[in-house]
């Protein structure tokens, strides 16, 4: 279901902002710190509850105001509405309503509303280190496999109880091997999706890295968290002492990582700047590909600054990829001309000072 309708209050510099999207793609240009980013993150907070620019959401609320909120509304195939609401306060208050009806996890708004984030910051999938891969990894799978995001709270709160236990000098051995138990059954079956995952990740983004990049030596592997052909039973037995003195569990799911090697070499320390982001952008191109391969739902993307370190060929190729049913986008740019690339059906806004103008796009 594409996002019909937004409407946005007091985000950054947006103090109000009501806009029809189109149903495959939306155009923003404007000057830097007009509200084209601030636009692309309101979206973000309607499907997370979150932001993709920083870790605190205090950071969105515009100066002066108390709270931020946004709508959206879908439409799908039938006719049916459904109408996304999500408020946040400065005070850490939060609400979440899908038709009106308030709803506890932000998970139930974020399966209908999948989103996926190009831009600038992208290539810390790349540069920075393994936790962003791992929750991207954790999209990815959330969005195919439905079980999953209860199984990853199972085993989050697992890995906190053994951790606790790791740090009380009180705790005996027998009950830190209850929670290690507890904590390796739930392992293997987090590792078991992901695998499962990761083998239809890897096809797709041999090709779209073929797209982007051309032909290439890159090499993309899973490591799972611990040593291959163990059990984390066995592993977790073995380092029980060891995670006593650190007072923390060393290895298991949280600890794992897709690898990326360009020539037997580690891709972050050999590419370039433009090659770095063409890589990073290819992982999210291609987690978009296993989504629509695997969910009959839309996807949205949300592309920040498209022609930052991208030339007209390589804004095309990325065009290509994402101007294709069941992708809806919304794309920034300063300058019109660097967004006109041939788009099917799309909405032009002209951004200035938090206003959005619908213009025509040339014919």
């Amino acid at each position: 279901m594409p996002l019909g309708r937004l409407d946005v209050s007091n985000v950054r510099n947006i103090s109000r902002a009501g806009l029809e999207l189109g149903p495959r793609a939306t155009l923003l240009y404007g000057d830097n710190g007009s509200g084209k980013t601030s636009l692309l993150e309101a979206v973000y907070f309607l499907g997370s509850g979150r932001t993709f620019r920083s870790q605190s959401a205090d950071p969105l609320i515009q100066r002066d105001a108390e709270s931020v909120t946004v709508f959206g509304e879908l439409v799908d195939d039938a006719g049916r509405r459904y109408r996304l609401g999500v408020s946040r306060g400065r005070d850490g208050s939060r609400e979440v309503r899908i038709n009106g009806e308030t709803i506890q996890r932000t998970s139930d708004i974020a399966r209908l509303l999948p989103i996926l984030v190009l831009g600038p910051q992208t290539v810390d999938l790349v540069m920075a280190g393994p936790s962003l891969r791992r929750r991207f990894l954790n999209w990815g799978v959330f969005h195919v496999e439905h079980s999953f995001g209860e199984l990853w709270e199972q085993y989050s709160r697992a890995l906190r109880q053994r951790n606790q236990l790791l740090k009380s000098h009180a705790a005996s051995m027998r009950e830190i091997q209850i929670w290690s138990e507890s904590l390796s059954d739930l392992a293997e079956r987090v590792d078991a999706h992901r695998s499962a995952y990761i083998a239809r990740f890897q096809q797709h983004f041999t090709s779209v890295s073929t797209t982007l990049m051309g032909e290439n030596s890159l090499d993309s592997r899973y490591y799972r968290g611990w040593e291959s052909g163990r059990p984390l039973s066995d592993v977790l037995a073995e380092q029980e002492a060891s995670d006593r003195r650190r007072g923390f569990t060393q290895s298991g799911p949280h600890r794992a990582d897709i690898r990326l090697r360009v020539a037997g070499q580690n891709a972050a320390n050999v590419c370039s700047r433009g090659e770095l982001k063409a890589l990073a952008w290819s992982m999210v191109l291609a987690q978009g590909a296993c989504f629509q391969q695997d969910r009959d739902a839309t996807l949205i993307y949300l592309v920040d600054d498209l022609s930052a370190e991208l030339d007209q060929e390589h804004r095309q190729r990325v065009r290509d990829l994402l101007d294709v049913p069941g992708i809806q986008v919304l794309v920034t740019g300063i300058d019109r001309s660097q967004l006109d690339l041939g788009w099917t059906d799309p909405k032009l806004f002209h951004v200035e000072h938090g206003q959005f103008h619908e213009m025509e796009m040339r014919l």
